[in-house]
């Protein structure tokens, strides 16, 4: 298998995107000659879109998790929109990274908002390549960081609609935001 080959193997399963420290048997010059050849585009510093593959919704939330080194969850307003519990459009893609990635050595691009904290496997689920929370984790998010009322109603009246919740989550809700201003 070739190392294009490879690239290619890899950013199926990716939305068409690779990351540079995926492929670390592949030479940073292979990665510019395949974008001079226009095999490649650059969209973010070591990460790829393979050009012969197609454009997909919601590739920011991949790069985002590359640029992450596939730690990142995608999470807060951005998992709101995954879910379909608001009519939230967030300007940003919002990523929760754990604890100890804090500081961050690396630039965060400007359209991305990192938060920071533990996100178990049990507040976590797939997304097609990325890992989105939960939608309680997701209402429990947004509610701890003061989104706007109106929002946070619509997204927690939609999730019990949709039957996202389970029935004692609102006694969960409260007891998780007085746990976290300790």
């Amino acid at each position: 298998m070739s190392e294009f080959s490879k690239i290619v193997e890899i950013a199926k399963s990716q939305k068409g995107f690779v990351a540079t420290y995926q492929v670390p048997e592949v030479s940073p010059q292979l990665f510019a000659h395949h974008e001079s050849a226009g095999n490649l585009e650059r969209v973010a510093r070591g990460i790829y879109r393979v050009e012969m593959m197609p454009t997909e919704e919601d590739e920011e939330f991949v790069i985002a998790y590359l640029w992450s080194r596939e730690v990142a969850v995608i999470s807060h307003e951005s998992a709101l929109s995954v879910h379909q519990m608001s009519d939230v459009l967030p300007r940003k893609t919002h990523i929760t990274l754990p604890l100890e990635e804090k500081p961050i050595r690396r630039q965060t691009p400007d359209w991305i908002t990192v938060h920071f904290g533990k996100v178990p496997g049990d507040d976590r689920e797939w997304f097609g390549a990325v890992p989105v929370t939960t939608p309680e984790r997701t209402l429990i998010d947004v509610a701890a960081d003061a989104i706007d009322p109106n929002l946070f109603d619509q997204a927690l009246d939609q999730a019990k609609a949709r039957g996202l919740v389970q029935d004692d989550f609102e006694r969960r809700l409260i007891r998780e935001l007085i746990m976290r201003r300790r």
